[in-house]
């Protein structure tokens, strides 16, 4: 009998002593070491289970079950108990009727022995059946109770089953399970990540504000799971079938979902989190805390880029300065496509004839005009449209002369001017028209100041501006748009800036002929007074008789305090913005550029760029770089596979491609280095309107993680369109 695994020590001497002292331990502190001489199988005195080594706890289970119950022998003599003026005794019988029942001579006390032996990982509370023992004789009812009302009684008889016959047990149920079982499981499941991955890249709120069966509309997510089922019939016998907790469908499955997709994207965006107020030192502790979540650290990061708020990129207690205190390579770009719309707005705050020249203002009164005209503007735009093609002025074709509205500007939405003035160009007639009609309406609310919007849009100073401005625009216009691309690297930023400020030195030294020839086309066109060049220009709104003659003529004044005064506000911003602390850097990121037969390659500038990145060169001696830069220029510029490369992005690819990567190791990482520099705050902006959208009415309550998952995968919809959707469900079954 006693020849099984208890947690006592060899030392029977010293037995009692690590019995008490087993109780108290903590499992992991117990006595690992067994004695099968020394199980004790009255329930009165044996130690409990949890003191056992947690890895030979099955086994004294497996001990005492194989055991069975303790009874005492047949002529045991059952001791009588006083309760009241009655005696009463532990029933021989209730052996027969309890298959479960221990008892104990040395404490006359009955026990159970399921509940002995998985109370301490049963999920179930109250234990007078293991530690204090039952002695009630006279309410016998309550061992019938244990046995049929006891959660905790039942949960300990299975578990006792499912150790002695593992064969049948869950876990060797869900294993055997048949093929047909696990193919449901997976549509089921399948269908789900269909319906999540649609709606995570729609940015479509998930839950609606009744989920009950009759709902005529249950939520995004499970009305799109019926739609699925009404176009595949094995979808919607599966699901049908599926018991009632295995739809897959419940929220917490699909918020794992969407945790599962947010994950395996998050290797080019890790995500966001949210700040108590925007200091220097707050949003340093939120990015510690982002990037320790994914396993990084400050020490990682390898550029910065932001906008030109102080507490980003100030000299003293900003963002920018507290990260370089710890990693000084983290050096800072500032963002192009911000920096260029800074610039922007500068030359129209600056420069009084443009600040005058108020887009916005136009924008409202001429929206507010034609709103209760749109109709008649319509019509005017097709019989517009219809007279330049008839006399061959514009050309025909798909996508071409569509209907055109005027937008409202932004100081912040990259190109929104120039769209505007475009827009206000193209239907220029058909607004007057328009604005004509309604000035003739006394009634109108806003008469008086429509009137005095005619004047404006019909005067020369007006179509000059106009066309100057369009003109200026649209050569940073085209930098903006390409300065937004998501695959944008430094070099090539650094060029396209480069090309626009040659642009606009070339209009102002040789556009002006051009520029007032289109302007007085344009007057004579509708009616405009055109202006004598040669004669003085008037300053001031007032009538011409009682306004200032200055002693310019009008011809130096739209020349040079105009066109030549814009432009080179306009070089000036360009040169003062993109002409930063970091050029020494942007001069060494040139030098590995691929263009013209690598022809800027500079092995002087390249070390010295090694010698700003030290972690990253760690025990590389400068001899072994210089030696590395001078055989790969002479390598590549022989191979004709690296001949007609542009850019640093298919330079770099064309290393792994080649497996040049492994033989140039060092050039190869001095281009990641440059790769990851920032370039543009197309992406960052993106962020804050794919927020806007995620966050929807529907989804104003969401919690951070959950919101941080949604945009995550919104923001990168087309990494995620093309991952697998096995491989997101075998990252799902793991969580």
């Amino acid at each position: 009998m006693k020849k099984f695994f208890p947690v006592l020590s060899r030392d029977k001497a010293t037995s009692s002593v690590n019995l008490e002292a087993s109780e108290t331990q903590h499992p992991s502190e117990s006595i690992k070491v067994v004695d099968n001489e020394l199980l004790e199988t009255d329930p009165g005195i044996r130690p409990p289970i949890s003191s056992y080594h947690p890895d030979i706890q099955n086994e004294v289970r497996k001990a005492y079950l194989k055991i069975g119950r303790h009874q005492p022998p047949h002529n045991f003599v059952y001791p009588w108990s006083l309760k009241g003026n009655q005696r009463r005794r532990f029933g021989k019988n209730w052996f027969d009727l309890y298959d479960w029942i221990d008892y104990s001579e040395s404490k006359d006390l009955a026990f159970c022995l399921p509940c002995f032996l998985f109370k301490n990982v049963s999920k179930y509370r109250g234990d007078h059946f293991v530690t204090e023992g039952f002695s009630d004789w006279k309410n016998s009812q309550r061992l019938a109770n244990h046995a049929t009302s006891s959660n905790s009684h039942v949960d300990c008889v299975h578990m006792s089953y499912a150790l002695m016959n593992p064969n049948q047990s869950i876990k060797a149920t869900f294993v055997n399970q048949t093929k047909q079982m696990n193919s449901e499981y997976h549509v089921c499941v399948n269908t789900s990540l269909i319906a999540t991955k649609f709606l995570l890249r729609c940015g479509m709120p998930f839950r609606g504000s009744d989920k009950s069966f009759n709902s005529l509309f249950k939520g995004p997510f499970l009305e799109l799971v019926d739609t699925l089922k009404e176009i595949n019939p094995e979808i919607a016998n599966v699901i049908n079938c599926a018991p009632g907790n295995n739809f897959m469908t419940a929220p917490t499955i699909q918020k794992d979902l969407a945790a599962a997709c947010a994950c395996l994207v998050k290797e080019r965006f890790l995500g966001i989190v949210s700040v108590k107020e925007t200091s220097a030192k707050s949003l340093k502790e939120a990015l510690e805390k982002l990037l320790s979540i994914n396993g990084l650290s400050l020490l990682s990061i390898r550029g910065q880029g932001y906008d030109g708020a102080s507490n980003m990129r100030g000299k003293f207690g900003d963002l920018r300065t507290f990260i370089q205190n710890e990693n000084p390579s983290t050096y800072y770009v500032h963002c192009f496509a911000h920096q260029l719309q800074l610039a922007l707005v500068a030359c129209a705050k600056t420069h009084k004839d443009v600040s005058g020249f108020s887009v916005r203002s136009i924008c409202l009164l001429i929206s507010y005009g034609l709103l209760i005209r749109e109709e008649f503007l319509r019509e005017k735009q097709v019989s517009q449209f219809a007279k330049l093609i008839e006399e061959g002025q514009i050309e025909t074709g798909s996508g071409l002369n569509q209907e055109s509205s005027i937008a409202r500007a932004g100081d912040t939405r990259w190109g929104s001017h120039f769209r505007t003035l475009t827009s206000l160009m193209t239907i220029y007639g058909a607004i007057i028209e328009v604005l004509e009609k309604v000035g003739k309406d006394t009634s109108f609310e806003k008469y008086g100041e429509i009137m005095l919007l005619l004047d404006m849009l019909q005067s020369f100073d007006f179509i000059f501006m106009l066309y100057m401005m369009v003109k200026i625009l649209g050569f940073t216009n085209d930098l903006s748009v390409a300065l937004q691309k998501r695959d944008q690297d430094l070099l090539n930023a650094l060029s396209l800036v480069k090309a626009t400020k040659e642009e606009l030195q070339e209009m102002r030294n040789g556009g002006w002929k051009e520029l007032i020839s289109k302007v007085m086309e344009i007057c004579n066109k509708h009616d405009i007074d055109v202006l004598d060049l040669d004669a003085p220009y008037v300053q001031g709104k007032k009538p011409r008789r009682h306004a200032t003659t200055s002693s310019v003529s009008n011809l130096h004044h739209y020349k040079h305090d105009c066109l030549f005064s814009v432009s080179d506000l306009q070089l000036h911003e360009l040169n003062a913005r993109f002409d930063e602390e970091n050029i020494e850097l942007l001069q060494c990121v040139s030098c590995l550029s691929p263009s013209s037969s690598f022809e800027a390659f500079d092995v002087k500038k390249l070390l010295r760029m090694v010698e700003l990145y030290p972690n990253d060169f760690v025990d590389v001696p400068k001899v072994v770089v210089r030696h590395q830069l001078q055989n790969y220029v002479r390598n590549v510029r022989c191979d004709p596979k690296f001949v007609k490369l542009k850019g640093l992005s298919d330079l770099c690819a064309k290393l792994v491609e080649t497996k040049k990567c492994n033989t140039f190791d060092i050039v190869y990482r001095l281009l990641k280095l440059v790769l990851v520099l920032s370039v543009a705050t197309a992406s960052v902006e993106r962020v804050f309107s794919s927020m806007k959208f995620v966050k929807s009415q529907l989804c104003n309550k969401m919690g951070d993680q959950w919101l941080n998952d949604r945009l995550v995968t919104f923001i990168k919809r087309d990494v995620l369109g093309t991952i697998n959707n096995d491989v997101i469900l075998a990252h799902f079954q793991k969580m």
